[in-house]
C-alpha cells in the first residue's frame, strides 16, 4: 500500500490522485448513451465543468476506499520491463518526410512533421508532484526546437508538469483547453491559445482542435473542474493525429471516425486502470483502448500512459503486456500499434 500517497493527498487536499466517482461498482460505464448531441451538449455549470453524457460527482468515500485498498499484484516485486533507447533529440532540428513520432514517455510524444515539432501534454520533470519518474525521458527537454507548439490535455500533474513549462523556451505556443489560460499567463509564458471542446486554431497548415474527453481536473490553486478537459485533432494539412490526453472509454470515440476521418495515429492511454471499479470511469484499461482504436478508424494506434509514473494497482509494465495479449486475441496485425521504447522514434507508416 503507498501509504505516503495516502498521506500526501490528504496533506494536499486531494489534489492530484482522483477521488472516484458515485457510480455503482460494477455498473458498465464502458457503454455510455449513444447519444451524439451530448458531445456538443453544454459542459459548464456553476463555474465547473462537468461531462454531459456522463457526469459524476467526486466520493470521498472512494478515493479513500481505494487508497485502503488491498493491491492484489504487491506480490509481483519483479523490476518492470520497460524498455528505453538512447535519443539525443537532435533529428528534432532537422526535416521530416515521412513525419516522426518520438514517445518521451508516459503521455509526452514529440511529433515531427515536416519542419514542425508538437508536443503533446510535455512532462521531462522528476516526478508528477509526488510519484517518481521511473524513466528518464526519452529525449533531452534541450533539443526541443524554440519554434515547437504543444497541446495540453487537463491540469492534473502527470500531464502538466510547472518545471517543464518553465524550462522549455518562452516562445514555444501552447494550446489548452478552457480555464488553463492563466495559470500559463502567470508563469510568463504568454503565446498560449484557449479552446473550448469542438473550437479549432489555425497554426501554420496546422489545424488544432479541442475535442470532448471522458476526465476531470484538479489542482492546487484551482478548484474542482474549473479546468476543463480534453482531447486533440492536429490536422498538419497531410497527416491526422489524434492525442487522447487521459480518458475512459466513450462514445466520443465513434464520433470522431466520423468527423475526422481518416485519422492517421492515434495516441491512447493505457495505463493507470486497476481497480476497474474505481478507475474505469477516467482511464481506459488495454482493451477499451484497443476498441477506440477501432472506433477511431486509425492507421495506426500508438499506446501511452504507462511505464512512466507509478499512478495505480497495476504494474508499471502490465499495460503493454495486455494490450500484446488483445491484439493477439483479435488476431490483428501488431505492427498497427506498436508498442514503442521510451526515446523511440516511429517513422509513420511504418509497417503498412
Amino acid at each position: 500500500m503507498r501509504t505516503w500517497s495516502l498521506l500526501a493527498a490528504l496533506l494536499l487536499g486531494f489534489s492530484y490522485l482522483p477521488f472516484g466517482f458515485s457510480y455503482t461498482p460494477g455498473e458498465d460505464v464502458a457503454v455510455p448513451p449513444a447519444d451524439r448531441r451530448s458531445l456538443y451538449a453544454q459542459h459548464r455549470r456553476d463555474r465547473r465543468y462537468f461531462n454531459p453524457w456522463s457526469p459524476h460527482d467526486a466520493d470521498v468515500s472512494s478515493f479513500l476506499r481505494f487508497m485502503l485498498s488491498k493491491n492484489p499484484f504487491d506480490e509481483n516485486d519483479a523490476p518492470p520491463q520497460v524498455a528505453t533507447v538512447a535519443n539525443d533529440g537532435s533529428s528534432l532540428s532537422g526535416h521530416a518526410d515521412p513525419p516522426q513520432i518520438t514517445w518521451v514517455g508516459h503521455a509526452t510524444f514529440a511529433i515531427h512533421d515536416g519542419d514542425d515539432v508538437v508536443l503533446t501534454d510535455p512532462h521531462f520533470g522528476k516526478r508528477a508532484l509526488l510519484p517518481a519518474r521511473q524513466f528518464p525521458p526519452g529525449i533531452p527537454i534541450e533539443s526541443i526546437p524554440p519554434d515547437a507548439f504543444a497541446v495540453v490535455s487537463h491540469s492534473h500533474y502527470d500531464h502538466l508538469d510547472a518545471g517543464t513549462v518553465d524550462t522549455l523556451p518562452a516562445t514555444v505556443q501552447w494550446f489548452v483547453p478552457l480555464g488553463m489560460g492563466d495559470w500559463f499567463r502567470d508563469r510568463d509564458r504568454t503565446n498560449v491559445v484557449e479552446l473550448d471542446w469542438w473550437e479549432s486554431s489555425r497554426r501554420g497548415a496546422w489545424t488544432i482542435t479541442c475535442l470532448p474527453s471522458q476526465h476531470w481536473s484538479r489542482r492546487l490553486g484551482s478548484g474542482n473542474n474549473q479546468m476543463l478537459w480534453c482531447s486533440w485533432l492536429l490536422d498538419s494539412g497531410s497527416h491526422r493525429y489524434y492525442f487522447a490526453g487521459d480518458t475512459g472509454y466513450f462514445h466520443g470515440f465513434a464520433e470522431y471516425g466520423k468527423v475526422f476521418d481518416p485519422i492517421d495515429v492515434a495516441m491512447l492511454p493505457i495505463g493507470a486502470y486497476e481497480p476497474r471499479w474505481f478507475m474505469a470511469y477516467h482511464h481506459m484499461d488495454p482493451a477499451e483502448a484497443y476498441r477506440a482504436f477501432g472506433d477511431l478508424k486509425a492507421r495506426f494506434m500508438l499506446p501511452m500512459h504507462w511505464g512512466t509514473f507509478d499512478l495505480s494497482h497495476e504494474p508499471l509494465d502490465q499495460p503493454a503486456v495486455e494490450l500484446r495479449k488483445v491484439v493477439a486475441q483479435q488476431d490483428a496485425d501488431p505492427a498497427r500499434s506498436p508498442i514503442l521504447a521510451i526515446g523511440e522514434t516511429w517513422v509513420v507508416g511504418s509497417g503498412e
